[in-house]
């Protein structure tokens, strides 16, 4: 570890897994944005040291493609400490310790989480409704079907592959195309599998629909909540 590192540690919400975010500071404290005694309804930057930061659990090096200067990150961080707030969507730590890092406003878990709710909504509707309104009668509605339950299967193995890539070291980005590679062939293979070469690209043309369908409807949910909170 180093100075303007960002580090995480593996937490748990209830039984969601999820990885804290903060500033190394290069002095043996962090600088994060955590609750304030323990109370999770009031949020506030804090600077802690490694040990309460940690508290207990292994630290991570978050690899990052590409970085603001130690000085603008370390200034961008003390500067915060102090301000008080908090929005699981639009503020968690995550987005503010990547803003600090990189100057972007991000939260790839956030917006994992996001998408991959659309995702499996958008293919759990296809597979329901196809058998709803089709019966098993219908070659178009039960291809519909293969492919919404082929989506969900391709969804499974995504979330399984980044999450192997990120254990790996790889950098999000990165881990984000594997996932989605190797949710894309799943789905194709289940579709094959299932109803042949027709099933295969009605699986594979389902599951990138939705995707792109995804990733839209949460760009135009994070720009209408910024707006709301401008």
């Amino acid at each position: 570890m180093a100075k303007s590192d960002l580090l995480t540690v593996p937490c748990t919400w209830g039984i969601i897994p999820y990885r804290h975010f903060g500033i190394d500071v290069g002095d043996g404290t962090v600088v994060h944005l955590a609750s304030v005694r323990g109370n999770t309804s009031e949020m506030e930057v804090q600077r802690v040291s490694l040990g309460v930061f940690a508290d207990g659990k292994p630290i991570t090096v978050e690899r990052i493609s590409k970085s603001l200067s130690d000085e603008q990150v370390l200034e961008r961080a003390l500067a915060a400490v102090g301000n008080t707030h908090y929005h699981v969507a639009l503020g968690n730590c995550e987005h503010f310790a990547r803003m600090c890092k990189t100057g972007e406003h991000v939260s790839h878990q956030t917006d994992r989480l996001l998408r991959g709710m659309i995702r499996v909504g958008l293919a759990g509707i296809a597979s329901a409704s196809a058998r709803t309104v089709g019966g098993g009668a219908s070659a178009g509605m039960a291809m519909s079907q293969t492919a919404g339950v082929a989506t969900l299967l391709g969804e499974v193995a995504r979330h399984s592959a980044y999450a192997l890539s990120r254990c790996a070291q790889v950098e999000h980005r990165h881990a984000e195309r594997i996932g989605r590679g190797v949710g894309a062939v799943s789905a194709a293979v289940a579709g094959y599998i299932t109803k042949g070469p027709a099933g295969c690209a009605s699986a594979a043309t389902l599951y990138l629909t939705v995707d792109a369908m995804s990733q839209n409807a949460v760009h135009q949910m994070q720009s209408n909540a910024k707006k709301t909170a401008e």
